[in-house]
């Protein structure tokens, strides 16, 4: 499901405008720049991925029919309906992943306070090794640069390895249903939309 279905379907269940959603959709998406496949959802369809969006975009968006809707809430409907309804954790995701991933990227431990503490929070999460390949790549510094700024995102690409997330998402096994399966019964409610 692309960002736009998304913003139409968060339209329909928080009232305004889908325009008032794009950008939350836009954000848990923008994993798609780096693995156009059904793994880009490992990365931000998750707990985490939400927390972000509220570090983000605030706790609060007030759409335009003037009505406040968390933020928490509109991205956990992102997951929803490209995960079968559910919402999981990083342990969810991560749970069986090869552990032979973590020979194609090295711990980074910079000395800025709060760059460390941005790529640990995957691992602070989950206490998962394995879920520092978010952070510890080409997409952490892409999530680098939208959450801390541009100095943030260049100081980290000088510690990460040259290992591609595509490459690292390879190793995550789907063994789960919802890992690849979207709630087509949500679309019905825009098909007119469409």
């Amino acid at each position: 499901m692309n960002y736009w279905k998304h913003a139409l379907l968060s339209k329909h269940k928080f009232t305004g405008a889908a325009q008032d959603y794009l950008q939350i959709h836009k954000f848990l998406d923008s994993s798609k720049l780096f693995c156009f496949n059904i793994r880009h959802r490992i990365l931000l369809h998750n707990t985490y991925g939400i927390d972000l969006c509220t570090q983000r975009f605030g706790e609060l968006l007030t759409n335009s029919d003037n009505k406040n809707v968390l933020v928490r809430d509109i991205a956990a409907e992102h997951c929803k309906e490209d995960l079968m309804g559910f919402v999981p954790t990083l342990n969810h995701w991560f749970k069986d992943v090869d552990n032979q991933v973590l020979e194609h990227f090295r711990p980074i431990n910079p000395s800025d306070a709060r760059l460390k503490e941005f790529v640990l929070q995957p691992f602070l999460m989950s206490g998962l090794k394995t879920s520092l390949i978010i952070t510890h790549s080409n997409f952490g510094v892409h999530l680098a640069k939208e959450m801390l700024g541009i100095d943030y995102a260049m100081e980290l690409s000088h510690y990460i390895s040259e290992t591609g997330i595509h490459k690292l998402l390879g190793y995550v096994k789907f063994s789960e249903r919802w890992q690849y399966t979207p709630d087509l019964n949500q679309l019905e409610t825009i098909q007119h939309e469409l």
